[in-house]
């Protein structure tokens, strides 16, 4: 009698951690999203007091963790190529056309030559097997020179214009976009004056409703970070499928498609958000800070 097993899955947000979209191919990199980061030995975060040596002054803690938004003010994309040749000079030839064409249209975009650095990564020998199944060997067959070229740009909406200009000329690898932040000091001094109104207002909260009264002794810790688009991407497989399988019967699957997406913070772990997030990607600036108090009894 033959038995037939139906298993029916379903696979629905099988997250890894990744990033995409305006990230570029470091998505394949494996990259990961990280938390906010706060890290506090001495104290759980949400805790108010901890244990202290015996005999010491009894201690109180008052954290802030604060999230800033910000936009871009401007980016840098980095496009990879490759030329293979019979020899270096052969490779080199080929890659000065490939980007002479590629700058060409890129400066037909408005990109300023001041906005382009090309950036030579590597020169490497290729080797080929030949020979038979018995005896096999490597033989030299040319030269493989790898570059790279950054365009400085400020509209976010030029990417996909650069993408089309760069896959006329051959160039299909965008390797990377970084989201520059120009004067992160006032930013980070912001942040600071935010998580000083958290702690502040924390403070009274504990004497209106507690009648606990503290006294600051010490900066017990200060944490700033900073959380880029290119390492905030997930990605995700999303499908159902009925495979039958039976005695020496083999079930061939069929590829499955894979997408993205921005998976930002989540904005439950602060005590204050400075900024929206808004529809597109944006750069997220947090700091962590806890303030050591002393009781007054």
């Amino acid at each position: 009698m033959k038995r037939t097993w139906f298993l029916i899955s379903i696979l629905g947000a099988c997250e890894f951690a990744a990033c995409a979209q305006e990230a570029g191919n470091i998505v394949y990199g494996g990259a990961r999203r990280r938390t906010s980061g706060v890290q506090t030995p001495a104290v759980t975060p949400g805790n108010l007091s901890t244990v202290e040596p015996k005999g010491s002054v009894p201690a109180a803690f008052i954290e802030a963790n604060v999230l800033m938004n910000v936009k871009a003010d401007e980016y840098l994309a980095v496009f990879g190529l490759a030329q293979e040749g019979q020899t270096p000079l052969d490779g080199n030839a080929k890659m000065a056309q490939q980007i002479q064409a590629f700058v060409a249209a890129l400066k037909s975009l408005g990109v300023k030559t001041n906005d382009l650095f090309v950036d030579f990564i590597t020169q490497n020998r290729v080797y080929d097997v030949t020979g038979t199944d018995k005896d096999a060997r490597e033989t030299l067959s040319g030269f493989e020179v790898k570059k790279n070229v950054t365009v400085r740009y400020r509209d976010p909406a030029l990417l996909e214009q650069m993408v089309a200009a760069a896959a006329q000329s051959a160039i299909f690898d965008l390797v990377k976009v970084d989201h520059v932040v120009s004067d992160m000091t006032r930013l980070r001094d912001r942040l600071l004056a935010e998580a000083s109104k958290v702690i502040k207002k924390k403070e009274a909260a504990y004497a209106r409703l507690f009648g606990v009264k503290l006294r600051p002794s010490a900066l017990d810790q200060e944490k700033y970070n900073a959380f880029f688009p290119s390492e905030m991407y997930n990605a995700y497989v999303a499908y159902e499928s009925s495979d039958m399988a039976r005695f020496n019967v083999r079930v061939v699957g069929k590829r499955k498609t894979s997408t993205f997406y921005f998976n930002p913070l989540h904005p439950a772990e602060f005590d204050a958000i400075i900024g929206p997030s808004g529809l597109e990607p944006v750069v997220q600036l947090t700091l962590f800070v806890r303030m050591k108090y002393s009781l007054n009894r």
